[in-house]
């Protein structure tokens, strides 16, 4: 299944970024923020809304967009704008007019759904009802996508399991994994709010409809489960990379090197981690466990403020390329052309430079900090006499966390992105809160 990494970059020094970012917003009041979790019936928010609680429930209209953060999440009411949601379980039984962005173990549109731009997905279960509606496109990565709803337009889907019970209005270009005759899989990982696990394997029901084609790759011939004939035809690329076990033919032509591949690219994470690790314990020991301390103690608001500054350092770094590239018009036309040239090579050389720091800090830095304090947990727990050391927790946090992202069906990309986000957002809020206090003492 083809994993789509949707982590970019863009930033100017990181302090003005986060100053620009937040601090004007903060100044301003260009948003609302709500920590009770609820947005009753009868009320109107004209504004953007950042919201986290345990549970999440809009039950209101927001006339902008969403930013929301929980271990459950449920939009029964109207979003005049787009929806982001970072939680355990989002339901969506109300109305969204733009786009929605989740990441979830699962997601279920109510038959009272309404999406009005795209749905895009990442997590382990979707289910829509009969009776949702998506006006444009959804484009899916988990393990499994139930679709009894109606989608206008097309479906992207890189999937363990699909099944197709509604109406797609144009074309469906899925990876599916091969039918297997195991069980399902069952991660160690509780399954909040899925009532099944299905097989593997791509099933079209005889009361579905498709207005286009059906694309899929897979490491076998599904035609057997594909109970109509879609009016654009169905077009099967074999891929046996995508069956779920390890076909005959692998384990003729050597198992040992896929398994030693496979070993090869764990053992590089691992030690790519440890090395920059190691050098934050002996550098960084305050700085880690003071960070480490905010995702312990914040973790909730950490996820969403992970979500909010990746969305920043976005903006923030368009605008200053920007602002780069009009500064060297403005003095071309005044005609200090060489002063033009000199504006836009240190520009974006400075901007090149501190986008590579920022995009290090996404890569490794916000996972380290969380891999650290997990493995000071465990620790405290299984062998407190090595609590004074933070080597040993940053060890068996990075080996932890390297197990985690082994994954298979994109679950381990989910791990990795909550994981990164987490971290991301704890950095920020250490980041505000040492400058609150530096402000203060000053």
């Amino acid at each position: 299944m083809t994993k789509k990494r949707l982590i970019l970059f863009i930033v100017i020094p990181l302090f003005l970024v986060f100053t620009i970012g937040f601090g004007v917003t903060n100044t301003a009041k260009a948003v609302e923020y709500d920590e009770d979790g609820i947005i009753e019936v009868d009320e109107i928010i004209d504004d953007d809304l950042f919201i986290s609680s345990e549970i999440v429930e809009i039950n209101g209209t927001v006339n902008g967009d969403v930013f929301a953060g929980g271990s459950v999440v449920k939009i029964n009411g109207t979003i005049n704008g787009s929806l982001v949601a970072g939680s355990q379980v989002v339901h969506i039984n109300g109305e969204v007019t733009g786009s929605v962005y989740a990441l979830s173990m699962t997601i279920t549109l109510g038959p009272e759904a309404i999406i009005g731009r795209n749905f895009y997905f990442g997590g382990f279960n979707l289910t829509a009802e009969p009776g949702s509606f998506i006006s444009k496109d959804l484009v899916v990565g988990a393990y499994q996508v139930l679709l009894s709803g109606q989608i206008y337009r097309d479906v992207h889907a890189g999937v363990g399991a699909l099944e197709i019970e509604g109406s797609i209005g144009n074309n469906v270009y899925a990876e599916i994994a091969g039918t297997s005759e195991e069980e399902p899989p069952y991660y160690i990982f509780n399954q909040p709010d899925i009532d099944t696990v299905i097989p593997s394997g791509l099933r079209v029901s005889e009361n579905a409809e498709i207005g286009g084609s059906l694309n899929y790759r897979s490491s076998e011939n599904q035609a057997g489960t594909i109970l109509i004939s879609p009016s654009g035809g169905i077009d099967f690329e074999y891929v046996p990379q995508l069956d779920p076990q390890i076909p005959e033919e692998a384990t003729r032509v050597g198992p040992a090197a896929l398994v030693g591949a496979w070993l090869v690219k764990r053992a590089r994470m691992f030690i790519a981690l440890m090395i920059l690790g190691g050098l934050m314990v002996w550098q960084m020991p305050f700085l880690l466990d003071k960070v480490s301390n905010k995702v312990e103690k914040e973790s909730l608001p950490s996820f969403g403020w992970g979500m909010v500054t990746i969305m920043v350092v976005y903006l923030g770094g368009f605008l200053i390329s920007g602002l780069i590239i009009a500064g060297a018009i403005f003095f071309g036309v005044v005609t200090l052309g060489e002063l033009s040239w000199v504006i836009l090579s240190i520009g974006f050389t400075s901007l090149g430079l501190i986008t590579a720091a920022f995009g290090l800090l996404v890569s490794y830095g916000s996972k380290l900090v969380v891999a650290y304090l997990v493995g000071k947990l465990l620790l405290s727990w299984l062998a407190p006499k090595f609590e004074g050391s933070a080597f040993w927790p940053m060890l068996i946090g990075v080996l932890l966390y390297t197990f985690l992202r082994a994954i298979p069906f994109g679950f381990g990309l989910v791990i990795s992105v909550i994981v990164t986000l987490i971290g991301l957002g704890a950095m920020w809020l250490y980041y505000r809160d040492h400058t609150k206090s530096v402000i203060v003492k000053g």
